[in-house]
């Protein structure tokens, strides 16, 4: 009974109108939806979780997404410069509406950049669970973020979705780029081998031009079937990343 008055709360979040109305829909949820309050201690965070957030944390995991540890439990960061506020304000929402994260939308906020210009951003952060230990000491098992193995059993339409409105973008033969230039080579390897083996995606390997970096290239020949796969759950701001390219 919840599906038109939901979908209606998040168009109006994402578009920043009727802030007065999400505040009252946020109250009426937050007392029905589990987890939603920040007093639950994370021990008692313990799952299990839809697969959409799976498949929501996964994806920005792959993308520009953090975990950092809390106390007895771990949580998941979200991070985006102000140009993508629109689809932060959407991560928000989804995670929101689940019971992940508190009610309070992200504000712009500002730091300054290493050649001194003042940058504008959005963040948030989900509630911590002691569930998510597990992400976090596959995520970072060797003290930096790499691609664990695991992901391949949530790597959903949604995921590839969250990964293309991240870090992916449009590449001049109009195929499109994922900057997977943290990952190391054996990483990348098996990125490209999951896009082959889960959606049927013909990808290459280039180098960055810096040492050990390397990114993934979508063909010209998959995209149709890309924008297929991605396109229902990607936000309206993100389409110029896959739109046209067929």
């Amino acid at each position: 009974m919840w599906e038109v008055p939901l979908l209606n709360t998040v168009l109006l979040l994402s578009s920043g109108v009727c802030q007065r109305c999400n505040e009252l829909q946020n109250i009426i949820l937050c007392s029905i939806l589990p987890f939603s309050s920040p007093r639950v201690l994370s021990t008692q965070r313990i799952g299990p979780h839809n697969q959409n957030v799976l498949s929501i944390l996964i994806g920005s995991m792959l993308g520009g997404g953090s975990m950092e540890k809390d106390g007895n439990g771990s949580r998941f960061c979200f991070y985006q410069d102000k140009s993508h506020g629109e689809y932060l304000l959407w991560l928000h929402s989804s995670l929101f509406y689940l019971g992940y994260c508190k009610t309070n939308i992200p504000q712009i906020m500002t730091r300054v950049s290493h050649n001194k210009e003042i940058r504008y951003y959005y963040r948030f952060r989900t509630f911590t669970y002691s569930s998510f230990n597990l992400f976090y000491e596959e995520f970072y098992s060797t003290g930096k973020k790499i691609v664990p193995p695991f992901i391949e059993d949530y790597f959903t339409p949604l995921a590839l979705a969250v990964w293309i409105m991240d870090d992916g973008s449009k590449y001049k033969n109009k195929g499109l780029k994922f900057s997977t230039n943290s990952f190391s080579l054996k990483e990348v390897k098996f990125l490209a081998e999951l896009l082959k083996n889960k959606f049927g995606l013909v990808s290459s390997i280039h180098k960055t031009g810096a040492i050990d970096q390397y990114n993934i290239y979508i063909s010209k020949s998959s995209m149709p079937k890309l924008i297929k796969i991605v396109k229902p759950y990607v936000h309206p701001t993100m389409l110029y990343k896959i739109e046209d390219l067929s």
